[in-house]
């Protein structure tokens, strides 16, 4: 990793959108994608709209915030290299590609400014086993969101269930797979079987072909990948002839899946666990809604995560009096937590490292999202 940190060039060539700000204001670094693999999983524009929410309402002793915004290009070199540029413009908070790759080297050159690298999307397990004191995560780790879709599976009545695991997003499409048997077994479910692919495939017909010579047709099948391939996967299945459940995980939560598919038919028996309910005209829609009519280019609930992120920091700041980068770390992780977009009060008193809040899994009944459950889960791997 040191190695890829002095050999990463700092690339001006991204869309730097900054604000001026005084010395006392809250200055957030945004290395987001906005071109390439995790473009539809940027948190930016929920980021901005935020942003300028907040600075509107401000009063003459608040704090305004000031966003940084570089495109990435879902490249975790290039995503180091401008966390360094924010850190020398004086980013009290930056953040980046949201996998272990990028966020650990961001981290570390983070820490010797006192600075937080805040990843409002970032799920894996990795960055809370690391060790390290400035990272926060905006979202829950993957082991929750396997928990809570197995509890949810199971109670729809399956009992086998076969899983796709592909080691090229790390813990989040190999592991994450891994934990959602372990829970399923708990319950009393069984894995039948669990087969290999790679991101960015379009011809699932050997692993289709896998899953029809299995002895025993599964109840589901887990896969945690992004979209188009999942889309493409759930269509290819249905043309198969199988109409078991497909689950998965908060990268399903892409608004381009349902054209993907297709066939409104097909995503009867699709469930994922995600960051917050939508498409349910909950308070998330209707910031969302907002913000798209006032011209934000909207994604989705990863928007509504970079809200949080600039929310929480923000009222952090304004609450404690300070945007000292150790002691606003320290003011995010105050008890009580803050309001958040994605839950009424988001808390990260009592992990440091990730917040406390619900685990919503979401279905669909007539071509609409539906909300499942949103319970808890109680039986955690990897973290209880």
């Amino acid at each position: 990793m040191d190695k890829m940190i002095l050999g990463a060039a700092v690339v001006a060539a991204g869309l730097l959108q900054v604000t001026h700000a005084g010395a006392a204001d809250l200055k957030i670094g945004l290395a987001v994608a906005m071109t390439g693999t995790y473009a539809p999983y940027s948190e930016a524009e929920g980021a901005r709209c935020m942003a300028d929410k907040l600075n509107k309402a401000a009063g003459a002793g608040d704090p305004k915030v000031e966003l940084m915004i570089e495109d990435n290009r879902s490249d975790p070199q290039l995503s180091v290299s401008l966390g360094q540029k924010f850190l020398d413009a004086g980013a009290q908070i930056i953040t980046g590609v949201p996998f272990p790759d990028a966020l650990i080297p961001t981290a570390q050159i983070a820490a010797p400014y006192g600075a937080t690298v805040f990843s409002a999307p970032n799920t894996q397990l990795e960055m809370q086993q690391a060790g390290l004191d400035n990272f926060i995560a905006g979202a829950v780790p993957d082991p929750i969101n396997a928990a809570a879709t197995a509890n949810a599976l199971y109670g729809k009545g399956a009992r086998t269930v076969a899983l796709m695991v592909s080691p090229d997003a790390g813990s989040y499409s190999e592991k994450l797979p891994e934990w959602f048997g372990e829970v399923f077994e708990h319950l009393g479910g069984k894995v039948v079987s669990k087969l290999n692919y790679s991101w960015g495939t379009s011809d699932w017909s050997p692993q289709i072909a896998s899953i029809k010579a299995l002895p025993q047709k599964p109840d589901a099948i887990h896969i945690c990948g992004v979209l188009p391939d999942v889309g493409i996967f759930i269509r290819q299945l249905r043309a198969n002839g199988y109409d078991g459940w497909v689950a998965g995980c908060d990268a399903f939560d892409d608004k381009s899946l349902e054209g993907t598919v297709g066939d409104p038919a097909s995503l009867e028996k699709v469930m994922f666990a995600t960051h917050g309910a939508t498409g349910v005209d909950s308070p998330i829609d209707k910031f969302l809604a907002q913000c798209k009519a006032d011209g934000y280019k909207i994604n989705g609930i990863f928007d509504a995560l970079g809200a949080d992120m600039v929310q929480i920091s923000y009222e952090a700041a304004k609450k404690s009096g300070t945007v000292e980068p150790a002691a606003l770390r320290e003011a995010i992780r105050a008890p009580g937590g803050y309001p958040g977009t994605t839950a009424p009060i988001i808390s990260f008193a009592e992990k440091k490292g990730y917040p406390v809040k619900a685990v919503p899994v979401m279905g669909f009944a007539n071509g609409k999202r539906v909300l499942i459950t949103d319970t808890p889960p109680t039986f955690v791997p990897a973290l209880n």
